[in-house]
């Protein structure tokens, strides 16, 4: 659901769509289910999954004009389409299921001629299917329905706030598998979106204790206070950005690339918890064939959830085939459960995504295009972490390529990626492939951004070595420690004086980036000719790391593990 920030324009679209669209007629049904009892919050807090959740969302393509035979519909496709076949299981029902009724014990109700036999019926047709079921709420007290009413009159009280452990445990007794999260309601009220979560994580975990169905939970803040730092430890995905579409808009490839950008904080997933730049639009409307595997390729080196937002039950030959790749599907469902990061930007626009997968030496490759204009992009082993020979296989294509020495490039058209397997051998180097610790010969102890921080100017220190993304280095062809995919070793404010900080910032190519990793074991700034230093020839857990005159010292010594 989207930012407070569109308001005007869905608002201007509820306008011409509440005037055309009529609730079907009938009262509201309350659902009998028992009053919440109190239970231990002992229980697990969300579902143990695996691999990054797949499946259809109903938003993109109905928003809230959705009832049972809707949903229904989406389920049938789904499972009659080679969809399910692929991998595709979860059925979501999206804003719009519920107007915000409740009965007298604030159970929730709902349009009895929307929902023949209440969510409990609906739910129980997905599963007869071999599907999961999905449903949404909001944090706060009112709902997105309530602040953005697209198709529906405006729902007050469409939300959860307040009745945390009775939803969450109606919604379980329903036989739900997921559930989605919003926060227009939390936004308007000015909410602490971490505490909320957790509170909400919190009953989730309640209700498995008593009905033994533990439920996804998917946060969706929208990225407003950075959930990729604290959602992990309390959900399974978390949207790092606003929707990719708005309803009764075209499907944008802008929007497509800044989901992407803004989804790129890999230290945070791992199997089981996977940052989410939204569902997706492959196959809808005005998006071309190109456009959809482009798209798809970007998630799938993300390893980020794939739930359609297309209309399962009209899509073409070509949106199906692009949806159930089956060696593109199992790129994003690799068992590591890492997201690829950007390990070369040889010139602005011409990037360079690689992806470590299962097994050993294999990787992921995009070649990404956003420029206007065809253009050469290249990989180089060095970069991907690999060394000698490997094979390259075109995946769209389905096609082996050769094997290659040290580089691949191809010509990709403006605006598009290819999407690469690359089959080699893992090398002593660095790359994203094989990222490295940077380890103090003095110390034994790596080079470390603290907390995770992504925060530009944050100076790095030493920390007990931990394998966790925060102590893993990629050194790139363009001579560049880059960390978390998009952030770089830099010399602060451009620094050549002893002393000057050693900090992460965006990476921009500039000198003060680069970096001279060399056999005598120091790690010299080409700007600067300064060697990385442990302050005061530390050696303890928070020693600053920083520049300083080239002195044969054991804290100016560093090997790449």
């Amino acid at each position: 659901m989207p930012s407070p920030r569109y308001l005007l324009t869905r608002l201007s679209l509820a306008i011409a769509l509440v005037g055309a669209f009529l609730v079907g007629p009938g009262g509201p049904s309350a659902e009998a289910l028992p009053a919440p009892v109190a239970a231990p919050a002992a229980a697990p807090a969300v579902a143990s999954i695996a691999t990054p959740p797949m499946g259809w969302a109903s938003w993109n393509t109905f928003a809230a004009q959705i009832n049972y035979n809707v949903i229904t519909a989406q389920a049938d496709a789904m499972a009659s389409s080679g969809m399910q076949a692929a991998g595709y299981q979860y059925v979501n029902i999206d804003e719009g299921w519920w107007q915000g009724t409740r009965d007298s014990a604030g159970n929730i109700t709902v349009s009895a001629s929307d929902w023949p036999g209440g969510m409990k019926a609906i739910a129980d047709y997905i599963h007869s299917k071999g599907l999961k079921a999905g449903i949404y709420t909001d944090a706060g007290k009112n709902g997105c329905g309530y602040y953005y009413p697209t198709g529906r009159p405006a729902a007050p009280g469409s939300g959860s706030e307040g009745h945390y452990d009775q939803d969450f445990l109606q919604f379980s007794q329903w036989g739900f598998d997921y559930v989605k999260v919003d926060w227009c309601g939390g936004n308007a009220e000015g909410l602490n979106a971490q505490s909320t979560y957790q509170a909400i994580s919190d009953s989730i975990g309640r209700a498995t204790a008593q009905t033994g169905r533990p439920m996804v939970l998917s946060i969706c803040d929208w990225g407003n206070q950075s959930p990729w730092n604290w959602a992990p430890g309390m959900s399974n995905l978390w949207r790092t950005s606003g929707d990719i579409i708005y309803y009764g808009n075209s499907p944008s490839m802008t929007n497509v690339l800044n989901n992407f950008d803004a989804a790129q904080h890999p230290s945070a997933q791992s199997p089981g918890h996977y940052n989410d730049p939204d569902m997706l639009i492959v196959g809808m409307p005005g998006f071309t064939a190109a456009q959809n595997r482009t798209h798809l390729s970007l998630w799938a080196i993300s390893g980020a959830p794939l739930l359609a937002g297309n209309n399962l039950a009209t899509m073409s030959a070509d949106t199906r085939a692009v949806l159930t790749n089956p060696e593109v599907v199992a790129i994003d469902q690799d068992s590591r459960g890492v997201q690829g990061v950007k390990v070369a930007e040889d010139q602005s626009g011409l990037q360079v995504y690689s992806k470590t997968l299962s097994g050993s030496g294999r990787r992921a490759v995009v070649l990404l295009n956003r420029t206007g204009s065809a253009a050469t992009v290249t990989a180089r082993w060095s970069d991907l972490g690999l060394t000698g020979a490997a094979s390259v296989r075109n995946v769209w294509s389905a096609t082996d390529l050769g094997s290659f020495t040290g580089t691949y490039a191809t010509s990709v058209p403006a605006g598009q990626a290819v999407l690469l397997t690359v089959t080699g051998t893992d090398g002593t180097g660095t790359g994203s492939g094989g990222a490295k610790t940077i380890v103090g010969g003095a110390s034994g102890r790596c080079v470390d951004i603290n907390n995770s921080s992504t925060t530009n100017g944050t100076q790095a220190q030493l920390w007990d070595c931990n394998g966790q993304s925060n102590q893993m280095w990629t050194y790139t062809s363009s001579k560049q420690l880059m960390i978390y995919g998009s952030k770089c070793l830099d010399a602060s404010n451009k620094g050549t004086t002893n002393g000057t900080a050693a900090v992460i910032w965006d990476c921009n190519g500039q000198t003060n980036q680069q970096w001279n990793v060399n056999s005598n074991g120091t790690i010299t700034g080409v700007q600067s000719g300064l060697c990385l230093d442990a302050t005061g020839a530390g050696t303890a857990n928070g020693t600053k790391v920083e520049l300083w005159s080239c002195n044969g010292g054991g804290n100016q010594q560093w090997t790449l593990k």
